[in-house]
């Protein structure tokens, strides 16, 4: 069948290979005195563990040494214990595992498959090899060996070609680029005499520092989904840690800011205790992140920085022993650092301490709303938001909820994703206002007091506010109020919210949520003659016809108390809530309201006045405007601040969805009109060989000239329609005929060095461009493609002057041979990042005319005529 098929190409083109091995040094001087163990933990640590550690008697007594399923038994034993079966398997097992790392390391230069693809291979191999040249027993033809091996294996993770920034040397995801260089480093701690070492080393620090800088925000938010933020955290702690030992400066940046904070924002986004996970804490399963997944790395943090900071380490002790004192840093993924030590670092003697987390807003992560925090009746939720959303799905905006200890909107874990079309699976609104992937929720405002939180963001045409009443009693009143704002390009659309629980009932004004425990949650929607709840199997939803505001009110309560009662205020300014101990009086408005509250005039957003026991109390957040994390960029777009490329490939919604407003073709007649400036795509870098494109109109039909400079021709392909032309040297013209911006309404026609030809109109596989004659011809350095192309074969009629056309140009230039890591893909139009040749709205334009016609307002007025159509499909910008 048929196809387009340059996303295939774009793939295919990102296969890289292996350079020279020449000029690599596995043997030098020196390395018999290289200290050892030296990774994460030395001499010194050994002397103190066999002072303390309980385990030893045992170690010494082992019989049986199993690396795969008691990797950190069999190190122990041979380290602290010395024993010397233990010292053999080890010796003998890094030989082995650092050959299976050896053979691994190809995967990535040859086939570009992401290093985490053998992260345990990796921290087994490092982890014998470490203990193995610690042992006294180890033969001097095994040491040398081994550190053979090691260089080995340095050299390959330091090839040009392995896992970087550059084009064809890396994919998509910011925990490979974490693995790529904390491999880097480790293996060249574990040989410092080698002439190479010191350069591998600060290399691979300085990127992963940078990664750090970078990759949190100022308040601790890391870049991907709490599993894959694990993924990093403990390469980073373990990378800083070897670097540490190693005499880095600074400590290795074990000790650095942006560290702890990460590890905090991993702790205040742990949920309540679970009775699904043990009555333990556990990561949030948002975006791509698996059902209770706890992790150890509080308890390894409370060890490294018990010295350093004992209240900071006492509160990571805390949290360790809430997650269960959870043995690994994470699930369902292998976690290299650490390997074989972790028993070093599980128990660090810190008497636990309960933090002083609180809500804090991520500027490029999300807010943590939360009542208290070491209660049994914790109320909690958590927005997702901001530019740091890889490893999400399309939820940036979408909430949690843990009302007095229990679980009542469900999160969308990573086994259980609902849909294959996520948006369909979060809190939130559905299309249009949010639909588009590459667009996340802006936090704008944020505020935080004893009584009242309060938190504003936008993601296009959807804004977002929320007021949290809350009391340092858990038991107390602790609820939402959740206003939803669309604009007019947002609107028809479905709000939906996901709920955890055993049945749904209707109510006045919304429904009750009877929850999986001893807590259920009123909900109350403030436009009862608009908003009417349905009631599905794991959610309600709302349908929203028109523009404007969806204001819902979210109480939690223990089953035995009696449900609130609810009264809008009058011009939908906010709600009355009565509850048992008093009355709140919460406004919450889009717009700045004026208004009277507790006797005093406001204006404002939102106020809370909320009487207990006759007294009010007055909340009226002043300025609380958010500064984004980072400077720069669009707040809204998906895009994070390094030099990898992003994930999701999502493109600038302007530059990639808005239609082109330039690149202007003139046809007048037989006088052809000649492009020459090709760009490669996707990097914007001048071709290796240049393209020139000549066209011209007449009533019979258009003739299009493609010249190519072409040093070595590749011409190996035959047969029409033939898919695999790509692998020839070719050309491709692209026409959207009435400039209708329909991707099912598209032309493509590619012709190769060799004559052949594969053509495509509106996805039909049957399609040819009948009566087409092609001529191919050399040319000086290169080739010529002549098409004559006649209406009717397009099955077109003649074009009238002023019509206009969508089009583009483009060239597959392969080296003299198939080469996939250097053939060269040029377009004439820019083609955005993360898009393909497909992405029809980038398109330049062809304007019929006659001897004199010129660029006039008629024919821009019929460019921007389809372009507004165009943008009017997509929706709402922003704000």
């Amino acid at each position: 069948m048929k196809r387009i098929t340059i996303a295939s190409v774009l793939l295919i083109a990102l296969l890289a290979g292996q350079v020279s091995r020449a000029g690599e040094v596995l043997k030098w001087n020196g390395y018999q005195k290289d200290p050892h163990p030296c990774l994460y933990v030395t001499a010194r640590d050994v002397a103190q563990a066999k002072r303390t550690r309980r385990d030893l008697a045992a170690l010494a007594a082992l019989k049986n040494f199993n690396i795969d399923g008691a990797l950190d038994q069999v190190v122990s034993a041979a380290l602290l214990a010395e024993h010397p079966g233990a010292q053999k398997t080890v010796v003998a097992g890094a030989l082995k595992a650092m050959d299976a790392l050896i053979g691994q390391i190809p995967r990535t230069t040859k086939h570009n498959t992401g290093p985490h693809a053998y992260a345990k291979p990796f921290g087994v191999a490092v982890g014998l090899a470490d203990a193995a040249l610690a042992t006294k027993s180890i033969s001097a033809a095994d040491r040398a060996g081994l550190v053979a091996k090691i260089a080995k294996a340095s050299y390959m993770v330091n090839d040009p070609n392995y896992w970087g920034f550059g084009p064809g040397k890396g994919s998509l995801c910011p925990n490979m680029y974490t693995s790529a260089a904390a491999y880097r480093l480790t293996l060249a701690a574990l040989i410092p005499s080698h002439p190479m070492a010191k350069k591998w080393f600060n290399g691979a620090l300085r990127e992963l520092k940078d990664e750090l800088d970078k990759w949190t925000d100022p308040a601790g938010g890391m870049i991907e989904c709490p599993h894959y933020s694990m993924v990093i955290f403990d390469q980073w702690v373990a990378v800083f840690q070897i670097a540490r030992n190693a005499g880095a400066s600074d400590n290795g940046h074990l000790f650095d800011a942006q560290l702890r904070q990460a590890i905090e924002w991993l702790g205040n986004i742990s949920t309540p205790r679970d009775k699904r996970c043990g009555g333990f804490r556990r990561l949030p399963s948002l975006g791509h992140t698996y059902a209770n997944e706890r992790t150890g790395m509080f308890g390894v943090m409370a060890c490294l920085w018990k010295q350093k900071d004992p209240a900071f380490a006492a509160e990571m002790q805390w949290m360790h022993l809430e997650h269960g004192s959870f043995g690994e840093p994470g699930i369902l993924s292998y976690y290299p650092g650490f390997m074989g030590y972790r028993s070093f670092f599980r128990e660090s003697g810190v008497r636990p301490k309960v933090p002083a987390y609180a809500s804090k807003c991520y500027p490029e992560t999300g807010v943590q709303l939360r009542n208290v925090i070491g209660s049994k009746r914790e109320t909690t939720m958590y927005l997702i938001a901001g530019r740091n959303h890889s490893h999400y799905f399309n939820d940036s905006g979408s909430i949690t909820i843990w009302g007095k200890g229990s679980e009542l909107c469900d999160e969308d874990d990573y086994q259980r994703r609902r849909n294959q079309q996520s948006r369909e699976a979060h809190s939130m609104p559905d299309k249009p206002a949010t639909y588009n992937e590459e667009r996340v929720m802006d936090l704008r405002e944020f505020s935080t007091s004893a009584h009242l939180d309060y938190v504003r963001g936008i993601r296009r045409g959807w804004q977002r506010q929320i007021a949290f009443v809350k009391d340092k009693d858990p038991l107390a009143p602790n609820y939402f109020v959740v206003a939803d704002t669309l604009d007019k390009k947002s609107v028809p659309t479905i709000c939906r919210l996901f709920l955890r629980a055993n049945k749904v009932t209707p109510i006045p004004m919304g429904v009750t949520v009877t929850g999986k425990e001893d807590v259920d949650m009123d909900i109350f929607f403030l436009q009862p003659g608009v908003a009417k709840p349905r009631i599905h199997k794991d959610h309600i939803s709302v349908n929203v016809e028109k523009s404007g505001t969806l204001t819902a009110v979210l109480y939690p309560r223990l089953r035995t108390e009696k449900r609130p009662t609810v009264t809008p205020l009058a011009g939908g300014k906010g709600v009355k809530v009565v509850t048992s101990v008093g009355t709140d009086v919460i406004y919450l408005s889009p717009e700045p309201i004026k208004a009277m509250a507790a006797g005093k005039a406001f204006e404002g957003k939102v106020c809370l006045v909320k009487k207990r026991k006759g007294r009010p109390i007055r909340v009226l957040p002043g300025d609380c405007d958010v500064k984004p994390g980072w400077e720069g960029g669009d707040r809204q777009l998906r895009m994070i601040p390094w030099d990898g490329p992003q994930y999701p490939i999502f493109p600038d919604y302007k530059d990639a969805i808005c239609p082109n407003e330039k690149d202007i073709l003139v046809l007048q007649g037989k006088k052809p009109v000649s492009v020459s400036d090709f760009e490669v795509l996707n990097s914007g870098a001048q071709p290796k060989q240049t393209t020139s494109v000549s066209l011209n109109w007449a009533k019979r039909g258009m003739d299009v000239v493609f010249d190519c400079k072409d040093n070595g021709i590749v011409a190996a392909q035959k047969g029409h329609d033939n898919i695999k032309l790509w692998k020839d040297d070719s050309v491709y013209l692209w026409l959207d005929p009435g400039h209708v911006h329909n991707n099912n309404k598209m032309i493509m026609i590619q012709v190769s060095a060799g004559g052949e030809c594969h053509d495509l109109r509106d996805n039909d596989p049957a399609f040819d461009v009948k009566g087409m004659k092609i001529k191919i011809s050399r040319i000086g350095k290169g080739w010529r493609a002549l098409l004559s192309i006649p209406w009717k074969g397009l099955g077109m009629k003649t074009p009238e002057p002023g019509d206009v056309w969508g089009v583009n140009f483009s060239r597959m230039d392969q080296p003299g041979k198939l080469d996939h890591k250097n053939m060269e893909i040029s377009t004439w139009v820019t083609i955005p990042r993360g898009t393909n040749l497909t992405t029809f709205d980038r398109w330049g334009h062809i304007v019929f005319g006659g001897k004199s016609h010129t660029v006039d307002k008629t024919t821009r007025k019929a460019i921007e005529k389809a372009h507004k159509a165009r943008l009017d499909t997509i929706g709402s910008h922003g704000d």
